[in-house]
């Protein structure tokens, strides 16, 4: 095992040596000595002849030496780091310089930049990496420029919100302690690094290549070739990006194995007619390789492929017989040493557990298969679709538990599109070539190269239009990931050894029943109640009511500001989806801006809402926007509600100007906008205990029913429980979203229960 699988064995060590610190997080100092002293005791084992001490204490130092690293890096960083002495939302004077390309996005362009240091009452050195949000698309800015800005740094806050990662984790491992907002490049003053450099040059070859392609190509065909080849899909419009999404083929728009690999045959056989020695086409080669990585913005998925090519390459020129498991696990071991967060990117996983997974299947199941090797429909058919098959089944329990959804087609889906995808990717570089050579033969490639892209995204519409289904699971236990996997491989081992597979049927047996078992207790019937999410969206508040189990729910809006993002599917949608909401009966518009109602009456459209409540001061706005958007009959009907709360003691909703009382039986809810004390009169009844959510509130959520030991809160809640007559019944707690974030609620039916109140941010 040792000698056959070298690198396998220290990766283990590796991945082994991040979870520890991640999951401990004890001082680096511990690991560094643990390093160093597992290190001597190997080389002392070393002159004992003691090889299988040795070889585990080496494999110990490297296991504390990747602890180390990951620890100096992500948590244990020093007094200096701009995580311990950031004040978040503080204004600073700031000083640093971009370390990453930028990102465009649709309507706004990421930076990262390593700072120098910060300015308040006085300069301080510091280090650490923020964000840089410009809300319009730049290229300005590129590797290496130093700037210099006022802003004020915000913290990244995470979210258990349904529907919705770990932002915070995301952009931590990332090396992003903070963001700062800006609304133009204007207010950056910037100093140009070298313009010589190779980022530069590099830089101004993918504009070429962008260039190229919107010369010889229809506006969404040269953006589907930007995404294809080099990863660039910012112009790739919203739709079409939903259908690689929805059919299981995203992958092909981010750069991979399979582009690199159509890459170097591409330049093998543009360099098949030169003379040139093995080595020197392996220099070659090598040159390529690490160019087009640069071409691809460095995105992790084509760093993994390129060091895997780099490595066979390099194979091949030494005349060293390679095995494939050793190539991909010294690929990851090299990643994760020089960025050992790597471990915990979605990409990452789903890239090494499918190239591995193709490796240990497809051999055996092409040993079943070996009398059918030399037919026709064996090479062209039944070996493609085994291909696809595996690649699914090994990728579906890492998707099911990150996306919570399986696309149903998606082993059809890229059976069809992933070799035109293939075609496509060739016939690129040729258009660059003939571009290159002769621009009018770059217009004949590119219109032949037009239709196939063409072809590609009329595949798309057929299969994945909104028709197509998606099966939608829940959260699973990342345990239930690890022991399918390892029923994979029983499985995989029982093709050649029937008391392996006596085993595999008696432990899918007891699966079964065990699944059996786990169904009928999670059919026992849940007490009834109500759920509330609470959350801030942009200028306001949005709450989501729905019953236990329901399928269905209220939505209720208020303060809602315009963005130059549509704020339905980037925000509010993928809630619903999280919470397994198909349909919204009500929709309740207290307030919003002019520029964000179009979003809501797309989300009324496509949820099939069937009444939405508006306040009167909206009704001519609602109404040109749904003349203007043609939604007329597919929105919803439209009720105007009155400025004043009705009196009523009746169970359901009751919206006015300021915000919308939920009467749910058991409990009352106030959802507004901005909180101020003449609102909180409105509520409170001698029989029912009410909560208030806002989304505006100058200090933190006030628990009514206690004391609390910070004096503005005190002084607050006196304040507020002094509006009460004798005998009424205040407010239970008044939560400020602006602060928390999101808040979950459970509410029961029975009077007696109190709520279950849970923070999600």
């Amino acid at each position: 095992m040792i000698r056959k699988y070298p690198s396998l064995l220290l990766l283990l060590f590796v991945v082994s040596g991040i979870v520890i610190s991640d999951q401990t997080r004890l001082p680096c100092w511990m690991f560094l000595f643990g390093s160093l002293a597992c290190c001597v005791g190997g080389f002392i084992g070393l002159t004992r002849h003691s090889s299988r001490v040795s070889t585990i204490l080496f494999g110990l130092s490297l296991l504390f030496f990747s602890a180390f690293n990951f620890g100096i890096r992500f948590y244990d960083v020093g007094p200096r780091h701009v995580s311990r002495v950031l004040q978040d939302g503080e204004a600073y004077h700031i000083f640093g310089e971009v370390t990453d390309w930028p990102r465009l996005k649709t309507n706004h362009t990421e930076i990262k930049i390593a700072l120098d240091s910060i300015t308040t009452d006085a300069t301080r050195k510091v280090r650490g990496t923020i964000l840089l949000k410009l809300t319009d698309t730049t290229t300005a800015l590129q590797r290496g420029d130093r700037v210099e800005f006022h802003g004020r740094i915000y913290s990244v806050k995470g979210s258990n919100l349904p529907g919705k990662f770990d932002y915070q984790r995301y952009l931590y491992l990332k090396g992003v302690y903070g963001i700062v907002y800006l609304p133009t490049l204007l207010d950056v003053r910037i100093d140009k690094g070298n313009r010589f450099g190779i980022f530069n040059y590099v830089d101004k070859l993918r504009a070429s290549i962008r260039n190229s392609f919107y010369r010889n190509l229809s506006p969404t065909a040269a953006a589907l070739a930007a995404g294809f080849l080099i990863g660039e899909t910012r112009d790739i419009p919203t739709t079409i990006y939903s259908r690689f999404r929805d059919t299981g083929t995203l992958h092909l728009l981010a750069v991979s194995g399979s582009n690199v690999a159509l890459v170097v045959l591409s330049f093998m056989f543009l360099l098949r007619p030169f003379s040139l020695s093995r080595r020197k086409r392996a220099v070659i080669l090598l040159l390529v390789v690490f160019l087009f990585a640069l071409l691809s913005y460095g995105e992790p998925s084509v760093m993994r492929a390129s060091v895997m090519a780099a490595l066979v390459i390099a194979a091949g020129v030494l005349e060293r017989r390679y095995d494939l498991n050793n190539v991909i696990a010294a690929t990851a071991l090299i990643i994760l040493l020089f960025d050992p967060a790597q471990l915990y990117d979605v990409g990452f996983q789903l890239s090494f557990v499918t190239a591995w997974g193709l490796i240990f299947f497809t051999p055996r199941v092409m040993e079943l298969l070996r009398r059918y090797h030399l037919r026709f429909r064996y090479r062209w058919l039944i070996f493609p679709l085994m291909i696809s098959v595996i690649a699914q089944v090994c990728s579906m329990p890492l998707i099911a538990l990150y996306f919570q959804r399986l696309p149903v087609i998606s082993v059809v889906a890229n059976l069809i599109i992933v070799p035109l995808v293939s075609i496509a990717v060739i016939g690129i570089i040729l258009l660059l070539v003939a571009h290159l050579i002769w621009p009018l033969l770059g217009m004949f490639v590119g219109s032949l190269l037009n239709q196939l892209l063409n072809l590609v995204v009329y595949l798309l519409g057929v299969l994945g239009g909104e028709n197509i289904p998606l099966i939608k699971i829940g959260e699973i236990p990342p345990l239930a990931v690890l022991l399918f996997y390892a029923y994979l491989v029983l499985i995989a081992v029982s093709l050649k050894s029937k008391p392996v597979q006596r085993a595999a049927l008696i432990s899918l047996l007891a699966v079964v029943n065990i699944g059996l078992a786990v169904g009928v207790v999670g059919s026992v019937k849940q007490p009834d109640g109500t759920s509330i999410y609470a959350l801030t969206v942009p200028g306001g508040v949005a709450a989501i009511v729905k019953q236990t189990g329901a399928s269905d729910g209220d939505l209720i809006v208020t303060g809602l500001a315009g963005k130059d993002y549509e704020i339905d599917d980037r925000i509010i949608v993928p809630i619903l989806e999280g919470l397994e909401i198909s349909r919204v009966n009500s929709l309740f518009i207290v307030s919003a801006d002019f520029d964000a109602i179009d979003d809501l009456v797309r989300l009324a459209e496509r949820y099939r809402v069937e009444t939405i409540y508006v306040a009167a001061s909206l009704e001519k706005s609602i109404a040109d926007v749904v003349r203007a958007i043609g939604a007329e009959g597919k929105a919803g009907r439209v009720v105007l509600f009155p400025k004043s709360l009705p009196a009523s003691g009746k169970q359901g909703y009751y919206p006015s100007r300021f915000g919308v009382l939920a009467n749910l039986g058991s409990m009352l809810v106030l959802f507004t906008d901005r909180m101020e004390p003449q609102q909180i009169t409105l509520i409170p009844r001698k029989d029912q205990q009410s909560l208030i959510f806002c989304g505006r509130l100058d200090i933190k959520s006030i628990d009514l029913t206690k004391g609390s030991p910070w004096p503005d809160i005190e002084q607050t809640r006196s304040r507020l429980l002094g509006l009460f007559s004798p005998g009424e019944l205040a407010p239970a707690s008044v939560y400020n979203l602006d602060r928390l974030g999101a808040v979950k609620v459970e509410i029961s039916q029975s009077d007696s229960t109190p709520p279950k109140i849970e923070l999600l941010r």
